[in-house]
């Protein structure tokens, strides 16, 4: 245990706080935009922040400070009894004792931070000026930028949990305008990763002004239901509003469209949802924000619900053991998923528009938040896609609607593709086919 916190342990001790805990959260950020063959923005900011929380008469008392030194880590014992007697929350107060294996990997990538600043400026450059003379209807690169994310974790307690994590990131992220006439289309790109030996940059650009030139020419198509295949990117996003329903306190607060449905066929036998926190990728994570040991699991076995996902406190309420699921810190632990992945299948994108035939391409959504309703599932978003047409994708599609439910969509899922991608959410899916989508042009 790192001795410059004891003097917190012991003055809870003191002012009878038996049980106790202390996160301490340092991260740094690195961002740089370039418009125009120029630096527009460039910012690094460091944080840090220590957090303490601890049970006093069955009360959760919490209390945080930014500035690590010897009478702050003390003071944050005195806050934690002030606070836990102004709690007036039901909760349960647990800190936890320990799990019996954690599985610690080392993801941190030091080649991220060698790499100078001078060096990511020069590819970002590199970047616009390849995006540029493309494609002549490249009319503007709007945006090349770098966020790069360093982080560091370390939770301990008054049982002698000690638990460390280190880890880092960047994403590099196009946007182009394309001009046919007095047509405009955007196009983007994110590339996400800890490795830049991994970065195609002629594969990145040219997906970044594909992306924008292959929507010119979209039209509307007559309202109707189409059979559909949908993207990764959309799969994620509805993927992840689609869990939501699966949190423990979303059941408890009835706010839940899977309520009273474990053990049930919620979903078409071709859909398995796992959460999968040791997976060797960026976001691999050994323990949650309550020091629990994390695991891979299913939540939604080939349809059917398995499991809602819990935190300490939810799990108490519903007298079952927490599925390592804890995210957030402070006073209020939430829960979260970390690398919540579709499960692919082994048909191809394109084999899926074959096994349409006739049908609809969706890449793309607007308004989810504000055209979505997480309680009822019912959603009206704008959107745009493809047609396909004799098993190939076919003209644009642009100016539409299109409108249903959660539920449904996942109940009509027919076949999942192997296209697999993983996302800045941590969320991963392949593209999906479903039977039927209302679409209104």
């Amino acid at each position: 245990m790192n001795k410059k916190y004891l003097p917190f342990f012991d003055q809870a001790k003191k002012l009878g706080i038996i049980e106790s805990e202390i996160t301490f959260q340092k991260s740094r950020a690195t961002s740089i935009d370039i418009f125009h063959s120029e630096v527009s923005s460039f910012s690094i900011s460091d944080s840090q922040d220590l957090v303490a929380r601890g049970v006093l008469n069955n009360h959760f008392g919490a209390a945080h400070t930014e500035k690590v030194d010897k009478a702050n880590i003390i003071n944050l014992a005195d806050q934690i009894a002030v606070n836990a007697s102004l709690n007036e929350n039901d909760d349960p107060a647990i800190i936890f004792k320990g799990s019996k294996k954690y599985r610690k990997k080392n993801i941190y990538n030091p080649e991220v931070d060698s790499v100078s600043v001078d060096d990511k400026i020069k590819l970002l450059l590199d970047i616009e000026k390849r995006l540029k003379s493309a494609d002549k209807r490249v009319s503007e690169v709007s945006s090349v930028s770098y966020e790069e994310t360093y982080s560091e974790f370390v939770l301990m307690n008054s049982y002698g949990l000690d638990l460390s994590s280190k880890s880092n990131y960047f994403y590099i992220y196009a946007e182009v305008v394309v001009k046919s006439g007095d047509e405009v289309k955007t196009g983007y790109k994110i590339f996400l990763n800890n490795s830049f030996k991994d970065f195609n940059i002629d594969q990145f650009v040219n997906d970044v002004v594909n992306d924008a030139t292959r929507k010119l020419g979209g039209k509307p198509i007559p309202s109707g239901k189409y059979k559909t295949v949908i993207n990764p990117k959309v799969t994620s996003s509805l993927l992840s509003f689609y869990m939501r329903s699966a949190v423990a306190e979303n059941i408890q607060k009835h706010t839940s469209l899977f309520e009273g449905k474990l053990g049930e066929q919620i979903a078409s036998k071709k859909v398995t949802i796992n959460e999968e926190p040791l997976k060797n990728n960026i976001f691999y994570t050994y323990f949650d924000a309550e020091g629990v040991a994390t695991s891979n699991k299913s939540f939604v076995e080939k349809g059917v619900l398995k499991t809602y996902a819990y935190n300490l406190s939810t799990a108490a309420k519903d007298n079952v053991e927490t599925t390592g699921n804890a995210g957030g810190g402070g006073s209020k632990i939430g829960t979260t998923y970390v690398n919540l992945v579709l499960k692919p299948g082994r048909l191809s994108e394109q084999e899926l528009f074959e096994k349409i035939q006739n049908g609809f391409y969706l890449t793309e959504v607007q308004g989810l938040h504000a055209g979505l309703n997480p309680t009822s599932g019912n959603f009206s978003l704008q959107a745009s896609g493809f047609v396909i047409r004799d098993g190939k994708m076919a003209e644009p599609v642009s100016l539409i609607t299109v409108a249903g439910n959660l539920l449904d969509i996942f109940k009509d899922v027919v076949a999942v593709g192997n296209n697999l991608e993983l996302q800045t959410s941590s969320t991963s899916a392949p593209s999906i086919l479903i039977k039927k989508l209302a679409v209104a042009g």
